[in-house]
């Protein structure tokens, strides 16, 4: 009924575009026009008085990127900003990116407008696409919630990969570059074929890098003693510890002399990936045709194979007690068992890394990722300009994991075994092979697919003529399932989920031209409202809504004021609700030395039993957007473009876990903290759990019973600027160009709920500012850019001997540079780009922090990094 209604309304005149929701054709030429559509769903229509950050394909050229995540690095205002392309231990988590250091789960990745499917293992949110370099045509970043336009997920914003939909002829590229202890290899081509009424096209690359160890990089510092902080070395090392006393094994004895009061301490980090090494194939393919004057189809599929390897130190002997007993007594003396000197001792606590059963200082978690996105659809000119699309989208990805681990039952085991051929030596290489290999038998071995299906239809186009322009409107419905199966062993047991989810989704949208070119007057040469609404029900928790107002006023000519308001959400991951809940056990002594201590029990710690995983009464993340802002673009200046935007996020029911102490003292956890359980307690919850590192009914007396599993506790307000200045200056020999763009954030308040104390993320390791500059040249066919990188020192909390201390680190800031030459000639040369790149030109260490790696704030581990390429087009 909505669409005959429209059809009555619409004004009587032709299409003369073919229109999708990336890009147009002219009919005549063929030639494809820009059209902004990411943030609104009207073809033609910007997002109303929000912020659109863009990066068009000749920036995208310029940047060099091997990978999306390394072209995402160069945006001041994600996370990513300066980093390396994947952080040591990523693969477990999603790969994507995060607006304004809120996480990444809070912005939405799109390709060509439509939802991504998530590759990950703990996390069921969207990865971003790993397209082809080649295949790009350019990114748009929508810095402004936009759940109104495209549901879950967009709370900070989209980031829509824009992909190229027509060439003729033959591109190939292909890159090498080094770094200390690193390179980096890619070739990709690209080929297509435009025949008027149809375009086919297709991308290919293969890319790959090395891995970057953490002694690798001699600015890696563990030991703050000398700096007032202290040693955050491990003492579970290849050299073993030996601990004995009556009371929790108060006294410590280094091997090999075993002399009282000797430590043996290592740096984990110094053999585990900063950079784990990487191989991805991605396979990009589009095509469309006219079925007739007012019918096109189109498709498009991105498949990509990403293998990850990541190096980490072998985990600690840790048994069921949280390390490894060695006895000397009648019937249980362990062979190796070693007495420090002068003890006496026939009971001992040995703290070791497993090197020796493992055969090597490191081990390798794996991880393979195999994604595809895909759409297809038709879209249909109705007349008077009015367009409906009906379009399906099948997204399925699958992530096989390797993660090497110890059992501890077997290391018990063998810690009472009695003789050689089946005992423990923690002290040396004397475990027999198969005694090392069951201990070691207990890797997580992981086979994770994931789909996404989606029908939807839309209508959009005018709907009335008014004295400011055309109204104009869209109106969607949606249909999507999402599943995620999982099997194989994890903690020595099965761990399968099958979970799945619908969701029914209605949205709509206005463009209301209120003051345009015939009805303008000073102080308003334009005015512009939309107004939009999404209505989403999902089969797992229920249903919401999110509205969006967006206001766009121009003032003068070049100067255009802007605002908007809406609410968003984001969806719990299927694996939030579903996931597999695992019981962990821990002693009184493992209690009373970590985060986990009761301050109400005071010295007498008790055992515990503690749940992690999914929770089927979570709610979405909630959140309030809001913004202002102003664009520039003064005609006695016609080359510059500034914009500012300031932006207001409100964001409650964040999900996650109680931290720490916090969870004894917070009334909005007093319901999940038991205290001297009663049996029916203890029953109820364990019978929703998997039992990870004990064995059912042969728990001690349980003092505490704690469900952490995952809540809607967290609060997160935040604020900010962000900005944009370019200039371009034509000159006699070609121009000169430069800018900055960056972010500057105000405040950045986080609570662990409601109730809990407010932290000042600014005091604790957010960085206030992140921007950008530019300044370039082009000359005939050279052209030269130097970026300046900036990421404001951060301010945090470092441990003490005492407590803790506050400690400002440095700004960390490098330089990048970019030449490129197009070579003359119509013959083999023609059509031919030599590039060079550098970036951080004078290889800049981090900034000093005291705790951690000793490192201030996220950084780019991989240093001064050269590479060279070559771009040819046949």
């Amino acid at each position: 009924m909505l669409a005959m209604a429209l059809f009555a309304a619409a004004p009587a005149h032709a299409q003369d575009t073919d229109e999708n929701t990336s890009a147009s054709a002219s009919e005549d030429d063929r030639e494809e026009s820009v059209i902004i559509v990411t943030g609104s769903s009207i073809r033609g229509v910007p997002p109303t008085g929000s912020n659109l950050i863009s990066m068009s394909r000749d920036e995208i050229e310029a940047v060099g990127a091997n990978t999306t995540p390394e072209l995402l690095a160069a945006v001041p205002q994600l996370n990513s900003f300066n980093t390396a392309p994947r952080a040591a231990g990523g693969g477990p988590g999603a790969f994507a990116p995060g607006l304004r250091s809120l996480p990444a789960s809070a912005t939405l990745p799109l390709m060509n407008g439509h939802r991504l499917v998530a590759g990950a293992v703990n996390q069921t949110n969207p990865d971003f696409p790993f397209l082809p370099e080649l295949a790009i045509e350019r990114v748009e970043i929508v810095a402004d919630g936009a759940s109104a336009i495209y549901g879950s997920d967009a709370v900070a914003g989209v980031v829509n990969f824009i992909t190229r939909t027509r060439a003729s002829g033959i591109e190939a590229s292909v890159r090498y570059g080094v770094a200390d202890d690193y390179h980096t290899f890619s070739a990709g081509a690209l080929a297509g074929q435009d025949w008027g009424s149809g375009s086919i096209l297709a991308a290919y690359q293969y890319s790959e890098n090395g891995n970057i160890i953490g002694s690798d990089r001699d600015y890696r510092i563990v030991d703050h003693t000398a700096e007032g902080g202290v040693d955050t070395r491990t003492t579970y090392c290849p050299s073993p510890n030996v601990l004995v006393d009556t009371t929790f094994y108060a006294v410590n004895y280094a091997a090999p002399e075993l002399a009282p009061g000797t430590v043996n301490k290592c740096d984990n980090g110094a053999v585990a990936d900063l950079v784990p090494a990487s191989r991805l194939h991605s396979l990009f393919v589009t095509g469309r045709q006219d079925l007739s004057d007012n019918v096109m189809l189109w498709a498009e599929a991105l498949y990509s194979d990403r293998k990850d390897t990541v190096r980490a130190a072998p985990p600690a002997a840790t048994g069921a007690s949280g390390g490894v007993i060695l006895y000397n007594l009648p019937g249980f003396a362990n062979p190796y068992f070693q007495t420090p000197p002068g003890t006496g001792a026939t009971t001992e606590f040995v703290q070791f890394r497993t090197d020796s059963l493992y055969g090597a200082d490191h081990i390798e978690n794996l991880y393979r990722v195999k994604a595809l996105n895909s759409s297809a659809g038709v879209d249909f000119d109705l007349g008077g300009d009015l367009s409906l699309s009906v379009y399906g989208t099948y997204d399925r990805a699958t992530n096989g994991s390797y993660l090497p681990a110890i059992d501890p039952a077997a290391l018990d085991a063998a810690a009472i075994a009695t003789t050689l051929e089946t005992a423990l030596d923690p002290f040396g290489n004397g475990t027999s092979p198969q005694v090392a290999a069951a201990i070691i038998d207990y890797a997580g071995d992981l086979a994770i697919r994931q789909q996404t299906y989606l029908g939807a239809a839309k209508i959009d186009g005018p709907l009335a003529e008014l004295p400011g322009g055309e109204l104009r409107i869209a109106v969607g419905a949606e249909y999507r399932g999402e599943t995620f199966r999982q099997r194989g062993i994890y903690g020595g047991s099965p761990v399968p989920e099958d979970l799945d989810r619908n969701i029914k989704s209605v949205y709509g949208e206005l463009f209301i031209p209120l003051v345009g070119a015939n009805n303008g007057a000073p102080l308003f040469r334009s005015l512009t409202l939309s107004l939009s609404g999404r209505y989403d029900d999902y089969s797992d928790f229920g249903s919401t809504t999110n509205p969006k107002i967006g206001l766009t006023w121009g003032v003068a000519d070049g100067v255009t004021l802007r605002g908007s308001y809406g609410t968003s959400f984001r969806a719990p991951g299927l694996r939030d609700v579903g996931a597999t809940v695992g019981a962990y056990y821990f002693n009184a002594a493992a209690i009373a030395g970590s985060a986990l201590r009761d301050p109400v029990r005071g010295a007498a710690q008790v055992d515990s039993v503690i749940l992690y995983g999914g929770n089927t009464n979570l709610q979405p993340e909630e959140a309030r957007t809001f913004s202002l802002g102003a664009d520039f673009l003064p005609a006695f200046l016609p080359n510059l473009r500034a914009s500012v935007t300031y932006y207001d996020i409100h964001y409650t029911n964040v999900i996650g876990t109680p931290g720490g102490s916090i969870a004894f003292t917070d009334p909005t956890f007093a319901s999940v903290v038991y205290r001297d359980p009663s049996a029916a307690q203890i029953d109820e919850l364990l019978a929703i759990a998997v039992p990870v590192n004990f064995v059912p009914d042969t728990l001690p007396t349980i003092g505490n019973l704690l469900d952490f599993r995952q809540g809607n506790f967290g609060v997160r307000n935040t604020n900010g600027l962000d900005f944009d200045v370019t200039y371009r200056h034509d000159t006699s020999f070609g121009s000169v160009f430069g800018g900055i763009a960056g972010n500057y954030i105000f405040n950045f308040d986080t609570q662990l709920s409601e109730t809990a104390p407010v932290s000042d993320q600014l005091i604790l390791g957010v960085p206030k500012a992140t921007l950008r500059g530019t300044l370039g040249m082009q000359a005939g066919a050279v052209n030269a850019v130097a970026f300046v990188n900036y990421r404001d020192g951060i301010t945090s909390l470092y441990a003490t001997p005492t407590g803790t201390a506050e400690f400002d680190a440095d700004a960390y800031v490098t330089v990048d540079l970019r030449l490129s030459v197009e070579l003359p000639g119509d013959g083999l040369a023609g059509g031919t780009q030599i590039g060079l790149q550098v970036n951080n030109l004078f290889d800049q260490d981090p900034p000093y922090f005291p705790g951690g790696d000793g490192i201030g704030g996220t950084y780019n581990p991989i240093g001064r990094y050269a590479a060279l390429s070559l771009r040819k087009a046949f």
